[in-house]
């Protein structure tokens, strides 16, 4: 038995684990996510919003980044409605604001919000840094007066309350970032320098270069990764892709687990079988 245990098949560990990241895919588990501060953080200043104030959403990835931010943006752009915030999305990379429409428009339109009115995609705009010095003066002028579809800003009531950027038009910048141009960029010609709140959604890796400013008190909250986005969707008790995913991980890592704890086993078993220390 021993022996058989140390020779486990590989196409059955294979299995098992195929089985363990697809599973739960299908049939939720429901396995406990614990909530970081950083992502408490950032929901507790969302939360705590009034009715009708405005979020920034700074779609600054591409679709390499989608797998990780897209969760995020779903979660956070539900809860900005569920408050009756309103939100303006735009973008410096090209992808960004084309791939957040496919997450926000299904959102808003289960939840009766109109577009314009709730909420704007400002799309695309070339230009990169230039754009957002320009838009602290003018923001129709900055997005060349037409949303993501092409029809003029003038369509818009949302867009009518924001012509400028600063601390009375804008709430708080939420950027969701995979590199550069991303939020150092809004730190450094919006927030930092006209004192708004700055929040990000960020991929995994750039998680630990953005904690000195989470500190500083720069980034008012960040939700970190897949996992951040998981979190989000239990704090506002919406479990969807990212939970889903977690669990999909986490049972994988629990295969992972049980095969190794077996195969130690079974060697010191039979180490003692043969007399051995």
């Amino acid at each position: 038995m021993l022996e058989k245990m140390q020779n486990i098949d590989r196409r059955i560990i294979w299995g098992v684990l195929l089985l363990g990241v697809s599973i739960p895919l299908f049939v939720p588990l429901g396995l406990p996510i614990s909530i970081s501060p950083h992502t408490r953080a950032f929901y507790e200043f969302i939360d705590a919003l009034p009715p009708n104030s405005v979020l920034w959403f700074g779609t600054e990835y591409s679709a390499g980044s989608s797998g990780e931010i897209n969760p995020q943006m779903a979660a956070v752009f539900r809860h900005a409605m569920s408050k009756d915030l309103q939100v303006i999305l735009f973008g410096m990379w090209q992808d960004g604001p084309a791939m957040a429409r496919d997450v926000v428009d299904p959102i808003a339109e289960e939840m009766g919000k109109t577009y314009g009115v709730d909420y704007v995609n400002l799309g695309y705009k070339p230009g990169t840094t230039s754009v957002l010095r320009t838009m602290v003066t003018d923001v129709w002028a900055g997005s060349a007066n037409v949303d993501i579809n092409g029809d003029s800003l003038s369509k818009f009531p949302l867009m009518d309350r924001v012509r400028t950027i600063g601390p009375d038009t804008i709430d708080a910048v939420i950027v969701y970032s995979s590199g550069s141009p991303g939020d150092g960029d809004y730190l450094t010609y919006w927030t930092d320098k006209y004192g708004m709140n700055l929040l990000t959604c960020q991929v995994a890796v750039q998680v630990t270069s953005r904690m000195p400013l989470l500190q500083s008190g720069q980034h008012k909250g960040m939700v970190p990764g897949l996992a951040g986005a998981a979190e989000y969707e239990t704090l506002i008790n919406t479990p969807s892709v990212a939970t889903q995913l977690m669990d999909s991980q986490s049972a994988a890592h629990l295969a992972i687990i049980l095969f190794v704890i077996l195969g130690n086993v079974a060697f010191f078993g039979s180490q003692v079988r043969k007399g051995g220390k």
